[in-house]
């Protein structure tokens, strides 16, 4: 993610946990960072993708800074209690039940927003799992909301600056849906084979960015804030010196409180895109979720990226080697930034 001077401040690394070798399957990813003794090209990744007979749901997700200075990419993933292993099903019923958590945050201006957020939001849902059942838009919409909420009084307290996008994914198994919600520009595609053998990607999620989104623009523009080359101006600051490059985005508390704004709106929100779609429903072959970062999406297309886990799937390749894939052929084609992929097969 591409921020511009952003105030100065000292970002302490966040601890990682990275399951061994022998972890067991269907265990939670939760999130990587950079090494400050080696910042270039590192590999960050740390995950664990069932192999069950009979799991209906597989993942793999994996990181790299890439050329960034900084790690500021974040991600969680969490299988339902019917997907993960027997040792695990327990613990699994009682987060989220039979649902399964799957998630990317992209920071900017450090990492602790994303950090924040991958841990906040799905304590959130927890919290509130009987909603979630219920009226799952609802819950989510909700999860965002707060978690912005307690982000910014974390900042007020602390001074901190940086924000973080977000892309997340409820999957219902059992009920053939999952609930999708994101800010910024991380994004969610769903992709698989069509019954007449054509490759099937179709978004799941909005790209909240001004050069990118007309709509966005507009809603600035209205709002009173300032659009500057397709970026988000501040309000107060000239956006020579400081702008973003999206328009929505958990954090960022430079744009957000009157302090800094002088009391002028800047147009940025963390009000989600959520919507519901059908998975699991029979109607394409070799079906999954694929989240990315704008690491990602910036180099590698919808129809790319569905025709290469296609591919992989169709050789029986496992989530976790076709994320490192698509890694792969993200950085190769020139992208710079942290890259962040998720896979989700079903």
């Amino acid at each position: 993610m591409d921020i511009s001077n952003l105030p100065e401040k000292l970002q302490e690394p966040a601890a990682v946990d990275v399951p061994s070798e022998d972890s067991p399957a269907g265990g939670e990813v939760r999130r990587s960072f950079s090494d400050p003794r080696s910042q270039r090209s590192r590999t960050l990744t740390n995950t664990v993708s069932p192999r069950l007979p009979g799991v209906p749901v597989r993942y793999g997700v994996h990181s790299i800074q890439n050329q960034r200075s900084e790690m500021e990419d974040a991600h969680r993933a969490v299988l339902g209690a019917a997907c993960c292993s027997p040792s695990l099903r327990a613990q699994a019923e009682r987060w989220l039940g039979n649902l399964s958590y799957f998630s990317v945050f992209d920071g900017h201006g450090g990492s602790r927003a994303a950090e924040f957020s991958s841990d906040r939001l799905f304590s959130l849902l927890v919290e509130n799992r009987d909603e979630l059942h219920a009226e799952p838009e609802l819950a989510l919409q909700k999860a965002f909301a707060q978690t912005e909420a307690d982000w910014l009084t974390l900042a007020r307290q602390e001074d901190l600056m940086d924000g973080t996008t977000a892309a997340v994914v409820v999957v219902d198994r059992m009920a053939g849906r999952c609930i999708v919600g994101n800010v910024g520009d991380s994004e969610v595609m769903l992709g698989g084979r069509s019954p007449d053998g054509s490759i099937y990607a179709q978004a799941l999620t909005e790209v909240h960015h001004c050069k990118r989104s007309h709509e966005e623009s507009q809603r600035i523009q209205d709002l009173g804030g300032r659009v500057w080359h397709g970026r988000l101006g501040h309000p107060k600051i000239s956006p020579q010196v400081l702008s973003l490059s999206v328009s929505r985005a958990i954090g960022d508390l430079f744009f957000k409180d009157d302090k800094f704004t002088g009391g002028m709106a800047s147009g940025l929100t963390a009000d989600p895109y959520i919507r519901s779609a059908e998975v699991c429903q029979g109607r394409l072959q070799h079906e999954f979720l694929l989240i990315g970062c704008d690491g990602l999406w910036d180099t590698v297309s919808y129809e790319q990226a569905a025709a290469l886990v296609l591919e992989k799937l169709g050789e029986g390749e496992e989530p976790q080697a076709i994320s490192e894939a698509l890694v792969r052929v993200a950085r190769d084609a020139g992208s710079m930034d942290n890259i962040t992929v998720m896979v989700v097969a079903f």
